[in-house]
């Protein structure tokens, strides 16, 4: 009887991982969250990405804000955004969007809220290809470009030469 439980198990193991291999993203959208583990010596940086299917919603920001807010599928990713914070509006032009956010100033300190505005900021210029973000959240605002980010941190690297 152990047999045939244990062959039983087995077989919905492998017919699981099975019908997952076959199954791939006919639309991808790219969102970016925090890396759950991250060591400040190595170049992986704080922040992460993980591949998501659209499902026809690929032009839907609003939709595709509420899905990134239920956090990521990927084990070594966390959501910068704790539970509880909802999704308000999302407002976009050819070059701007606009986020509002529920108040997040009694959850996440500055530097947090800062890190999932740049999580945010590289989700949404992925996803629209606008140029600005803006993401509002009680009194707080922040606006953010790709190029107002650093994601890498080359102070601490070694010196080429020797100085006297």
């Amino acid at each position: 009887m152990k047999r045939q439980i244990g062959l039983a198990f087995l077989l919905c193991l492998i017919l699981t991982g099975c019908g997952q291999l076959g199954e791939r993203i006919k639309e991808p959208v790219t969102f970016y969250y925090l890396r759950a583990e991250y060591a400040y010596s190595t170049d992986s940086g704080i922040i992460g990405s993980e591949e998501r299917e659209a499902s026809g919603h690929k032009d839907n920001l609003s939709y595709l804000m509420a899905l990134y807010l239920i956090g990521p599928s990927e084990e070594d990713l966390v959501s910068p955004i704790p539970r509880g914070i909802r999704f308000l509006s999302a407002e976009q032009t050819d070059t701007r969007v606009e986020l509002k956010l529920s108040d997040t100033a009694n959850v996440l300190t500055d530097a947090e809220f800062s890190l999932a505005c740049a999580c945010l900021t590289l989700t949404c210029l992925d996803l629209t290809g606008a140029e600005t973000v803006t993401i509002n959240s009680g009194s707080r605002s922040v606006t953010m470009t790709r190029e107002n980010l650093i994601l890498y941190d080359s102070s601490m690297t070694a010196p080429t030469e020797e100085t006297q």
